[in-house]
């Protein structure tokens, strides 16, 4: 990957540095966003519930495990999510999906895994830094392509680990991943209004919950 060196006594110009960085966040969506799959919730009649993301790790889809029963923003407003359809960025093709590894009681972690027709090579992960700089994606509203936020990793304790960046609605299940699109974790909130402050599964537990299911774990 290229690197920029900056060195403050040669007089960079700031115009040059703000391209130098606008050129990194394009590399990192450019190699993260066709993986980010928009996943659309259905009660058993049929009526659309919610409206999540996901992202494609070689023959599954990873998600978040709280959009299994989710039944609205506000809770009881419609009947449980229990059937759930894949929409690809790539070229907008819909499918049914299998669940294949159910969410955990009480959502710990919160993930659940889904199979449909298509796979991907997988992401790599890495350790996770505090203040790193991270970028969420997802899908917001009848977007059918994923959005990034960019922000920071706050904090990596175990249990309580978070990011601050922006995550609409529908973000929920998204990969973050940092500058070099190495996966941190999957995004938790984001159901509810927009908020900067918000936590995620990070991946070495993404990474047991893979094993334990008989897939393969993260790089």
């Amino acid at each position: 990957m290229t690197r920029w060196r900056i060195n403050l006594d040669d007089g960079v110009d700031p115009v040059d540095v703000g391209a130098a960085v606008e050129m990194l966040d394009q590399a990192v969506y450019a190699k993260v966003s066709p993986l980010v799959v928009k996943l659309l919730g259905f009660s058993q009649d049929g009526s659309l519930v919610g409206q999540f993301s996901g992202f494609m790790h070689g023959e599954v889809i990873v998600a978040a495990g709280h959009m299994q029963g989710f039944c609205g923003k506000t809770l009881g407003s419609t009947s449980p999510a229990v059937a759930f359809k894949a929409r690809y960025p790539t070229d907008g093709f819909e499918e049914d999906l299998e669940v294949v590894a159910p969410s955990p009681p009480g959502n710990v972690p919160d993930l659940i895994l889904l199979k449909g027709s298509r796979s991907a090579t997988s992401l790599w992960s890495t350790d996770l830094e505090i203040m790193a700089s991270v970028y969420a994606l997802g899908y917001t509203g009848t977007e059918n392509k994923p959005s990034c936020s960019k922000g920071s990793l706050s904090s990596t304790m175990p249990g309580s680990v978070a990011i601050t960046a922006h995550a609409d609605d529908g973000f929920s299940g998204g990969p973050v991943v940092d500058k070099h699109g190495r996966l941190l974790g999957v995004v938790k909130g984001a159901l509810g209004t927009t908020i900067m402050h918000i936590g995620i599964t990070p991946n070495y537990d993404l990474h047991t919950y893979l094993l334990q299911s008989g897939y393969p774990g993260l790089i």
